[in-house]
């Protein structure tokens, strides 16, 4: 189990400077979204890796696990793939979110905490909390699990419908999107059913079919934009940002 949380710990942090490298080359919503996400499971995965070494959580460590990668880890990974198709539509969400986002914050620093619910003292497990209500951590955890793993299901099936034919290889990344939602998601389940051990491993896959599924993607709209790939894109803007952009000029 050490082994696995270690390998996940490991390629957890080098997929999150990948992605951070990309998107301060590229830019993108998307991949600030997605940058955001995979820090929150690299945190997450470390903090997991710590509790196995140390051979039980302290209080502070288990909150924080909680938090990055229980309750908010798919959530900006959701915004992310949201964010892949319709940018404003992604922070609008993002801002409606913020308060219940916060809310959560508030509920996992004040909330007890018995380590003795757990069925081993270092198990990645929200259990140590008290049971699913409206003021416990564990209430909000399984809505914003749903909505992120929706909103990364939904927008990567209908992409890859949508681009199938016109941009194969952006249909090929948003697929692979689509498995990582569904492998990260199953891990999540087998966790809430009490299979702990699966969890590193689980999320490592996830994570990186997930960066793949980026890359690809990115690598997609460069060839439709005709832009070659090894050329790095100057702003963030959409592709219809960008046309817009060369329609004004030209008007000038």
């Amino acid at each position: 189990m050490l082994s696995a949380a270690l390998l996940a710990t490991l390629v957890s942090w080098t997929l999150f400077a990948l992605l951070l490298r990309r998107y301060r080359l590229r830019g993108g919503l998307h991949n600030a979204l997605y940058s955001l996400g995979l820090f929150l499971f690299a945190l997450a995965v470390s903090l997991e890796a710590l509790a196995l070494l140390r051979g039980a959580w302290s209080g502070p460590d288990y909150r924080l696990f909680y938090f990055a990668g229980a309750m908010h880890g798919v959530t900006f990974l959701g915004l992310g793939s949201l964010a892949l198709v319709n940018p404003k539509a992604a922070r609008s969400l993002f801002f409606l979110l913020s308060p219940v986002i916060l809310w959560g914050i508030y509920l996992v620093a004040t909330a007890p905490v018995d380590f003795s619910r757990l069925p081993s003292p270092y198990a990645p497990s929200g259990a140590a909390f008290p049971p699913a209500a409206w003021d416990s951590p564990r209430g909000w955890t399984f809505p914003f699990n749903l909505l992120g793993t929706g909103l990364m299901l939904g927008v990567a099936l209908y992409s890859t419908l949508r681009f199938w034919w016109e941009n194969p290889l952006r249909a090929r990344g948003t697929l692979v999107i689509a498995l990582a939602a569904v492998v990260l998601a199953g891990t999540s389940s087998l966790n809430r059913l009490g299979l702990v051990g699966v969890e590193e491993l689980g999320r490592a896959l996830g994570v990186s079919l997930l960066y793949l599924g980026v890359v690809l993607v990115d690598r997609g709209r460069s060839l439709a934009e005709g832009i070659p790939l090894g050329q790095v894109a100057e702003n963030s803007s959409t592709p219809g940002e960008r046309a817009q952009g060369k329609d004004n000029h030209r008007e000038e």
